[in-house]
């Protein structure tokens, strides 16, 4: 019996060649989805505005930043660190940035609106920001005594099974 041998036209080191490369390849393949994925977070709306209020905040450098597209978690554990230390200033700086912001949308209706406040008026209604009309009013006032629920479901055949 006569045992044959094949001799594979690549050798050892060209077959450890090509595997090193494909897992080059594999690897590269992961990177450039890894930073791709990054790309995309980064330029999202809502994680730039995030970003620019924890930098507002004096939470998040440049550093930190970089730190976002590496490691999450680490930069998430440094801003719960300094949000510790600086959280009575952060309330302060949020109410004030809320209390601000109210106000100026409440003057901006009312200068657009042309209307008086609703606190500042005599005893009228409002309904979605808009006064009603002595019509609407008593429209309301009339629908609120006289309408009859149990009959208008009745009448338009619902029904709720308990």
């Amino acid at each position: 019996m006569v045992k044959t041998y094949t001799i594979s036209n690549t050798s050892t080191s060209e077959r450890d060649e090509k595997m090193s490369w494909e897992r080059d390849e594999k690897k590269r393949l992961a990177e450039y989805l890894w930073t791709e994925i990054n790309k995309a977070i980064l330029k999202s709306p809502d994680v730039q505005f995030s970003i620019k209020k924890l930098q507002k905040l004096e939470l998040l450098d440049y550093v930190a930043e970089f730190n976002l597209v590496l490691e999450v978690d680490k930069l998430i554990e440094s801003i719960l660190k300094k949000n510790a230390e600086k959280e009575t200033k952060t309330k302060s700086i949020l109410e004030e940035l809320h209390i601000h912001a109210e106000l100026g949308k409440d003057l901006e209706e009312k200068e657009t609106l042309g209307l008086p406040s609703p606190s500042s008026s005599n005893p009228s209604q409002w309904v979605d920001g808009k006064a009603l009309s002595e019509n609407e009013i008593r429209f309301e006032e009339y629908f609120n005594q006289r309408f009859d629920e149990k009959h208008w479901m009745k009448k338009a055949k619902i029904r709720f099974d308990s």
